[in-house]
């Protein structure tokens, strides 16, 4: 087993007694072929080194097995859930029969801790398998969304499409009957005062088959009772087929008796045959224009909604983004849903990829449509904001836990269960809207009330160049850390970990033991660093002259709003951070801030 290890990159460099003391600690596992080593959703409490045998990397997306690698001898898996200390992201299965070395927690925590190397050679490893892993996975959730999109789509196609067959073979015996009346009414011999009276019922039979007449039920019934007694009175036959039609034609018996009054007798029954037979023609035909022109309409909307033959680039009206998206999503809409639109009058047209932004509508709304579960209420707002749109997507279902919010924009992070979502549709969003329009997504959740607001730029073009100036201003020479550094007494720390090896962890502990007051500021903590933990910023009742922060970027903005409600002087990003709209409303509001830079290193490198 020491000499296998040796082998392995993770291990290689070790020294001999690390080596020794790990050898004893692992433990061998044979698996079976065919059988699942780890599930994925499940709890993630050890990893393990392939030394014999291949084994499958499965991930569940879109109710698909998606094959994400292959590994063999020498491999390390199931190390990420140990990391993150999150669930299993994918399943393992055997290939072929295999023999592995299990490592615990506890185990690989120490490795890393005391191992530069192996701490380098985990980090290359997991970096190459998050790209890959993204990539693949982003190629199968297009694949699945146009599976999804397809899908819909041909369910609204189908409805019209099938009431347009119908209608044209009902149409076809519709002309053959229509035929049949016209012969009768060529022999029953008509004046020319008859003929223009007939000209005048055709007119009267297209009208009503264009606009039918309403009666309720109970009244319907009751005329059409009435109108076939009077027409089997006037020795008119089929009087309970032709009923139904001159009901619909708005005749009573009044209008009855004034239509006989212009024909003869033996008239009469051809002439109702015939009115029946020109309405039955005129509402098939605009039975099947109307199913035409639905399917026009969605093919219409799937064009817009894909931007087919447009550049990537152009002006985007969004509320017809925001239609083309709910007319796609049409077929996922249960009779319980209500999506109520909020528009907001004259909003101005962006300058956008259409196509993207359209992604972005799909995965906020189809997640709400998942949220209410088939009943519930979802809303849609717009406004205007200056040189901004705002765009509300709102639903009530039960809201998304305070502790997971800021992670939900991660990839691969999901609230989802296993197999019903890749962690991505919400990560694309963020992608699009943030680093592709020069925008801002947050979301806003408690039970029963869920809101994402995007913002975003009319021109991202001239967003990308307030960007731009924004980082300029934000390149501080030494003597302006320096300064900060030394005026700033106590220093809040948004995302500390009690996880000794982290950066998140080290560094305030750094800090503290050279004279700074830290408040740690994390909802999952009761204390770390022997101080109390505050859920947010809000809730520290003390004064904070400094607000570092560990979260990732799309979490900043309101982390940067709590700074300036408190009453902070300085918002530091630390190294790998960096958000240039939030650190923009920083300095409007007067705060000095620093971006992408370790406060440790500074501290140790201008006062050390």
């Amino acid at each position: 087993m020491d000499n296998f290890l040796k082998n392995v990159p993770l291990f290689a460099n070790l020294p001999a007694s690390d080596l020794e003391r790990l050898c004893e600690y692992v433990e061998e596992v044979h698996v079976p072929a065919g059988s699942l080593l780890l599930e994925e959703g499940g709890a993630g409490d050890r990893a393990y080194v392939i030394k014999e045998g291949q084994f499958e990397i499965l991930k569940n997306s879109g109710g698909r097995e998606v094959l994400l690698a292959v590994r063999q001898s020498g491999e390390v898996i199931g190390e990420m859930a140990l990391i993150d200390d999150v669930p299993r992201m994918a399943s393992v299965r055997a290939r072929t029969p295999g023999v592995l070395l299990t490592i615990s927690s506890q185990q690989l925590d120490q490795l890393l801790a005391s191992s530069p190397s192996a701490a380098r050679a985990m980090l290359h490893t997991v970096t190459s398998r998050l790209r890959v892993t993204e990539a693949l996975l982003r190629q199968s959730e297009k694949m699945a969304q146009l599976g999804t999109l397809t899908a819909g789509v041909a369910h609204e196609l189908n409805n019209p499409a099938a009431a347009a067959q119908r209608g044209t073979a009902q149409l076809q015996a519709a002309i053959a009957g229509l035929q049949e009346a016209y012969r009768a009414l060529s022999a029953a011999g008509f004046s020319e005062a008859q003929r223009t009276a007939l000209g005048a019922l055709d007119r009267r039979a297209q009208e009503a088959a264009n606009h039918p007449f309403n009666l309720d039920v109970l009244a319907r019934s009751d005329r059409e009772y009435e109108l076939e007694t009077w027409l089997e009175a006037h020795q008119v036959v089929r009087a309970w087929e032709l009923a139904p039609t001159l009901v619909n034609l708005g005749y009573d018996v009044d209008a009855l008796s004034t239509l006989a009054g212009d024909f003869q007798p033996e008239q009469l029954g051809a002439v109702v045959t015939w009115l029946d037979a020109v309405h039955n023609v005129y509402a098939l035909v605009r039975s099947v224009g109307q199913g035409v022109a639905r399917i026009s309409e969605i093919v219409n909307g799937l064009k817009q909604y894909a931007y087919l033959d447009q550049a990537p680039v152009q002006s985007v009206d969004i509320h017809e983004g925001l239609d083309n998206t709910l007319s796609i999503l049409h077929s996922k809409l249960a009779p319980g849903v209500v999506v109520r639109r909020e528009y907001g009058p004259a909003l101005p047209q962006i300058v956008a990829y259409g196509r993207e932004l359209n992604q972005v509508w799909t995965n906020i709304i189809d997640n709400a449509i998942d949220a209410v579960q088939g009943q519930g209420e979802i809303v849609i707002r717009t406004r205007a904001e200056g040189q901004w749109v705002m765009i509300e997507i709102e639903d009530n279902g039960p809201g998304i836990p305070e502790a997971i919010q800021p992670k939900i924009f991660d990839p691969f992070f999901t609230t989802k269960p296993p197999g019903h979502g890749t962690g991505l549709g919400l990560n694309i969003a963020y992608n699009v809207v943030v680093q592709k329009h020069k925008g801002d997504i947050r979301v806003h959740s408690r039970p029963g009330k869920t809101t994402f607001q995007v913002h975003l730029p009319v021109n991202f073009e001239a967003a990308a160049r307030e960007a731009s100036a924004v980082t300029v201003t934000q390149e501080m020479n030494d003597e302006k850390i320096h300064s900060i550094l030394s005026s700033i007494k106590t220093i809040a720390v948004v995302g500390i970990s009690s996880h000794t090896d982290r950066p998140a962890h080290t560094v305030p502990a750094y800090l503290q033991a050279h004279g700074y007051r830290i408040i740690p500021v994390n909802p999952t903590l009761d204390e770390v660093l022997g101080a109390k933990s505050y859920p947010d910023l809000l809730a520290i009742p003390d004064p904070v002259d400094a607000v570092l922060i560990f979260r990732p970027s799309e979490a900043v903005p309101p982390m940067v709003e709590q700074a300036i409600q408190i009453g902070a002087k300085v918002v530091w990003m630390q190294e790998g951070i960096a958000n240039e709209q939030a650190a923009q409303t920083a300095q409007e509001a007067g705060l000095d801030v620093v971006m992408d830079r370790c406060m440790r290193k500074e501290h140790e490198r201008l006062l050390g």
